[in-house]
């Protein structure tokens, strides 16, 4: 069995990491951490979780095979060295995910420069060879996944994108925030980040495509859409041989319909999965593509992927604890 540590479990990320791994077959969860909750069982944060015989700690030394750091932006550089050479480390926070120079042009000033290029970044699709020989990776971030899935294949011809997402009230994390109470998050279309969203890095990084986001907080609890534009000469025949790619990809799933509520990816149908859904369409008249990805915020872009880069580390098959379909309806 692995033992896994949860570091910063507290979180919605942290707890769909717990709920997950003590589903795992090959998981005995060895420590699950937050300093506010020390001593108090998980179930009086995550109720959910109710039934599960473990309480939060904040006695960081641990034996253990794995740690997740499943901690705010700016605190994994801050505690990396506490656990640097026990474990395989997976970290959640967006720390180590770009090169020095754009963790510059997008965050400011890293503390741990030294260990950025000691990172592969997990995005199984596109990196599973370097997740395989990895010991610290860095988990992607939600939206960058839902991009660089839908764009990776036009890597090499398309120079520029412009990305619509459509984010829920999860992915703002736990603490406390008046833009996040139900009577100011219910019922909105609002604007957050029209420019230099921090996920953008990631985008250029992967693709080397300058994608500029504009992102809308909506009336959801979780899941994202991007949709993404740029022109192209092209046709459908040849988008759909775009994504032949991902045909033997498990937790990819091209979804273009010819009618229909469902004929293109919506985040309804992929919530409580690992699954990415990803769409296409295109107008001959102005050349113009138009990419929608879909995908559960706290899985497939968070605790889910994360659980998938441990399952390719340490040898298990890469579905593990995972194979299971979304929830509906929801």
């Amino acid at each position: 069995m692995i033992k896994a540590a949860v570091v910063g479990a507290s979180g919605y990320i942290g707890g769909e990491l717990v709920r997950l791994l003590a589903m795992h077959p090959e998981v005995e969860i060895s420590a699950v951490t937050s300093r506010r909750y020390n001593g108090k069982k998980i179930h009086k944060v995550h109720p959910n979780l109710r039934g599960l015989n473990l309480r939060f700690t904040s006695n960081y030394n641990f034996d253990t095979d794995v740690i997740f750091l499943a901690v705010p932006h700016g605190t994994s550089m801050k505690i990396i060295d506490d656990y640097m050479g026990s474990a395989k480390i997976i970290d959640l926070s967006a720390d180590f995910r770009v090169g020095l120079n754009l963790y510059k042009e997008y965050y400011g000033e890293h503390l741990k420069p030294e260990l950025i290029g000691e990172f592969v970044y997990g995005l199984p699709e596109i990196h599973r060879e370097e997740i395989k020989k990895a010991e610290l990776i860095a988990n992607p971030g939600c939206n960058a996944t839902a991009v660089i899935l839908a764009l990776y294949p036009f890597k090499g011809e398309v120079s520029e994108a412009i990305v619509d997402l459509k984010v829920s009230s999860s992915a703002g994390g736990r603490r406390e925030n008046v833009a996040s109470i139900h009577p100011e998050r219910s019922n909105v279309v609002r604007v957050y980040k029209s420019f230099h969203h921090r996920h953008e890095a990631e985008v250029r990084q992967e693709t080397k495509i300058n994608a500029q986001f504009t992102v809308h907080s909506v009336d959801l609890v979780r899941g994202l859409l991007a949709t993404i534009y740029f022109k192209m000469e092209t046709n459908e025949k040849e988008l759909y041989k775009k994504y032949f790619r991902y045909l033997k990809e498990a937790f990819v799933r091209i979804v273009k319909e010819k009618g229909g509520m469902q004929r293109l990816p919506d985040p309804k149908y992929v919530i409580g999965s690992n699954f990415v859904d990803i769409g296409f369409t295109y107008d001959e008249k102005s050349q113009r593509v138009i990419l929608f990805s879909a995908l559960d915020n706290l899985i497939k872009g968070g605790a889910g992927q994360a659980v998938q880069n441990m399952n390719i580390a340490f040898g298990l098959e890469e579905t593990l604890g995972l194979n299971y379909l979304p929830v509906y309806p929801i």
